[in-house]
């Protein structure tokens, strides 16, 4: 019988896949758009061409590992029958969808003399920041020409030129070694879109929100990354730009196992504004086992605003089994004119309100753990937020904060018990350091004595980041990784013989599967959750043949002890 956890991976990759579902490639370097994608050998090349095809519910869209792609990817909506899945295919890292342009030519910038210098190339759209160096540094950005006073200030001439000015004591591309110009538009935009999977795609460099999702619904974002995005202007000296937005109607999505970086922004957010009348309804959304850091403004922003009875409504929120680190910090934060640093941010929600739920989360080290603003106080009577590892950077910093319409309630880290006692709240929760491996090189892993272990909740979540089982000897852990006895670091820096290694994938049916212990099962299951073939590993590799298979999407899990530790796509094409 396969596993609970096989099971939920194939729901979530390709949840009711059709047997003639069509798989089709993206190669950057390789495709050409007059190919017909179906094969590696034939894949397409270009975000336009993924674009503007037409697919059927089953259909996989796969972008090779290694690639990178510029512009704004637009999904296409599946059916409650089978999703439309995009993700990834061979070896390397993964595809990286860049919302920006690569500024890094001499002939690319103009000197006007006095250390400024112009972009040859205009804009229509503002540009929300300059990455440096493979992000080793970061542009200014400043509201007038006169303001460019030091190395790195720059400009968007939004009424002028719409051309970029720096001030550069050389031409900026000698001072530079690489120049990313973050556009302010989406890099993943689903508009009334549903049945969607998103898996292993990672989005950088884009100005605005990463992935923008409006009146969306049954939408899968799993095992993606997304960094250094935000800074576009919203309106006057206003600046934006989250992970992932889900805004407006929003109901049955996940975002699970994803890492969050560098965001203007929130890290993740549900929120939306029915100002023009409609009738906004966001529920069942489930935000689990995703690992954030560094995000300026918020790890989990909610909200539905203004207040107007139209029959808006929240409910049946999950944000569960994060680990969330250093809010307020990371390149925004020296930029932002509204520093807010907040793990969790309750903004001017007026909507009726029910079931959100914040459980088993660590927050390490945050300007504020807990923030409600004033019209959304009422939120708290709805909210079970509980069983979660609080860590400020001292005793003194706020851990909560409420804003109600005559006062400012504010608890510091060394004033918790009194929170607790005060509002009945947070009963489970805790102030302690969670004893994360090595935070400092975001290896954010439980150390083998953290007060995590064993401390949460049974959140009904079956696996962890890793695709480990929850919950591992007995009670549920707090933050993304379950802890496995005897382990020390993230189990994806784990021993080798752990990790599944599947070549040639995609292939025609004839395999190696290898770097798997000795005495180690394998099964593979088809798109339905079929198991097609077992057999146990006894010399950390074998080959295996499946060539009387059809064509199609394969799962392929390694387990020791019954337990799975691995499990990773196999495609089998039919030249």
């Amino acid at each position: 019988m396969k596993s609970r956890a096989i099971h939920i991976v194939l729901l979530l990759l390709n949840c009711s896949a059709s047997t003639w579902a069509t798989s089709y490639f993206v190669d950057n370097v390789n495709g050409n758009d007059n190919y017909n994608g179906l094969t590696v050998s034939t894949a397409w090349q270009s975000l336009s061409k993924v674009n503007a095809f037409s697919y059927q519910p089953g259909d996989s869209i796969l972008f090779k590992r290694g690639g990178q792609w510029r512009g704004q990817l637009i999904p296409k909506s599946g059916t409650v029958a089978a999703y439309i899945t995009y993700a990834d295919y061979g070896t390397g890292q993964k595809p990286q969808l860049l919302g920006s342009v690569n500024v890094s030519g001499n002939s690319q910038w103009i000197d006007e003399g006095g250390n400024i210098w112009r972009s040859a190339q205009s804009s229509p759209i503002d540009i929300g920041n300059l990455i440096f160096n493979g992000a080793t540094g970061f542009g200014s950005k400043k509201w007038t020409a006169s303001q460019l006073l030091t190395q790195g200030d720059y400009w968007w001439d939004e009424s002028g030129t719409q051309t970029v000015k720096i001030y550069s004591t050389l031409n900026p591309a000698n001072y530079y070694s690489d120049i990313e110009a973050a556009i302010g538009t989406f890099i993943v935009y689903i508009q009334q879109g549903s049945y969607i999977v998103l898996k292993n795609l990672a989005c950088k460099y884009g100005a605005a929100d990463g992935i923008e999702l409006r009146n969306a619904h049954h939408i899968i974002i799993s095992d993606c990354e997304l960094s250094y995005i935000g800074g576009c202007k919203l309106i006057n000296q206003v600046r934006y730009g989250g992970g992932i937005q889900f805004w407006a109607n929003s109901n049955n999505n996940i975002v699970e196992r994803c890492k969050i970086w560098e965001i203007y922004d929130d890290a993740i957010t549900n929120q939306g504004n029915s100002s023009a009348g409609g009738t906004l309804q966001q529920y069942k959304l489930y935000f689990r086992n995703n690992i954030i850091w560094n995000c300026s403004e918020s790890s989990f922003c909610f909200f539905i605003q203004p207040a107007i009875v139209n029959g808006s409504f929240m409910k049946n929120i999950y944000f569960e089994n994060n680990t969330c680190v250093n809010a307020g910090g990371g390149w925004a934060a020296n930029q932002r004119p509204d520093l807010k640093g907040f793990q969790v941010y309750c903004s001017a929600n007026t909507a009726a309100t029910d079931s959100v739920f914040i459980r088993n989360n660590i927050f390490y080290k945050s300007r504020c753990v807990f923030f409600v603003d004033n019209s959304a106080v009422q939120t708290l009577a709805f909210t079970n937020s509980d069983y979660n590892c609080w860590y400020p950077r001292n005793t003194t910093d706020t851990v909560v904060a409420l804003w109600t319409n005559t006062s400012l309630n504010v608890w510091t880290a060394n004033q918790f018990t009194n929170y607790q006692t005060t509002t009945n709240r947070e009963l489970h929760s805790f102030i302690s350091n969670p004893l994360l491996v090595n935070p400092g090189n975001n290896d954010y892993y439980p150390a083998p004595n953290s007060p995590c272990i064993d401390a949460g909740t049974n959140t009904g979540i079956t696996t962890d980041f890793a695709l480990n089982p929850r919950p591992q000897n007995g009670n549920y852990d707090m933050g993304a990784y379950e802890y496995l006895s005897g382990t020390i670091g993230t189990t994806e820096n784990k021993n080798e013989d752990d990790v599944l290694r599947i070549y040639p994938n995609p292939n025609t049916g004839l395999f190696t599967v290898e770097g798997t212990a000795a005495q180690t099962e394998i099964r593979i299951y088809n798109s339905i959750g079929s198991m097609v073939f077992t057999t146990t590993i006894t010399n950390k590799q074998c080959t295996i043949d499946l060539s009387g298979q059809a064509k199609g999407l394969y799962f392929v899990s390694a387990l020791k002890n019954s337990q799975e530790i691995h499990t990773q796509k196999l495609i089998i094409l039919k030249e």
